[in-house]
């Protein structure tokens, strides 16, 4: 299991101190909609980083990195979609390196990985 880095970009924290933040990808996956329609979606996240923004774009897009992105639950807040609609979500993507998945996480990312494999 593995993502891909797909791009860089600048971001500024609380503090108004600007960073770099890779943008992570995962592997394409065939998901089932609550009406039953299959579709390909990938997850995104994104994960500082201490490397100038530049130098990231250069040398970092296309790099693979072991591990998966999950769900995890946040406290409610708005966003605005691609289609200037505002949505109200109370979870976020983010990336977890293999080394810092519980041995129950890995198994269970082995099975669902194991499952999209059988149905595409």
């Amino acid at each position: 299991m593995s993502v891909i880095v797909v791009d860089a970009v600048e971001r500024v924290n609380s503090q108004g101190t600007q960073f770099t933040a890779l943008i992570v990808q995962s592997d394409l996956e065939i998901v089932t909609s609550s009406n039953g329609n299959l579709y390909a979606s990938v997850k995104k996240a994104s994960l500082p980083c201490t490397v100038e923004l530049e130098i990231a774009k250069r040398t970092l897009i296309g790099k693979e990195l072991p591990g998966c992105i999950q769900k995890v639950e946040v406290p409610p807040f708005e966003h605005v979609n691609s289609d200037g609609e505002i949505v109200h979500l109370n979870h976020r993507w983010q990336y977890v390196p293999e080394s810092h998945l519980t041995e129950q996480q890995a198994r269970e990312v082995e099975e669902l990985e194991e499952l999209e494999v059988e149905t595409v």
